[in-house]
């Protein structure tokens, strides 16, 4: 599902929250589950997250994203944006998070991405559980 993301590079210009110094980032399917990916930082190989499709994760999940951001990224229609979100694994892989709040908006365009913090009176949270509604083996619904 995400693999036709494999190998693509953006800039996401230090937006991850407490990882500003890394700028440039690479995509990675994972081979045994193409519902997840890893986003690889190009200026350091030792920071990598796992990430997801919002939208297979919470077929409900829904944000407007703001005119600033649809400037800064170039953002001229809802098909050239995808959206990713960051995974938190746990001990069982069950219990594990996903960052909701905080989604990464990656404009397929132009290579330009950032991470988006939505608006407090948000109804998401940044540990909203994976397997909440997730069914990975089901449908297919990609950015």
């Amino acid at each position: 599902m995400l693999d036709f993301l494999q190998g693509r590079t953006f800039q996401l210009n230090g937006s991850i929250l407490g990882f500003e110094e890394c700028n440039e980032f690479s995509i990675k399917a994972v081979e045994e589950n193409s519902h997840f990916a890893y986003l690889q930082s190009l200026e350091h190989d030792y920071i990598s997250f796992l990430v997801i499709s919002p939208f297979t994760a919470d077929q409900d999940y829904s944000f407007e994203i703001e005119e600033k951001d649809k400037k800064l990224l170039e953002i001229e229609a809802p098909e050239d944006v995808c959206v990713l979100t960051i995974v938190t694994t746990t001990d069982p892989f069950t219990d594990s998070t996903i960052n909701l709040l905080a989604p990464i908006l990656l404009n397929m365009k132009n290579g330009q991405g950032k991470q988006s913090v939505l608006p407090p009176s948000s109804r998401y949270s940044t540990k909203e559980p994976l397997f909440k509604v997730v069914q990975l083996e089901s449908g297919e619904q990609s950015c």
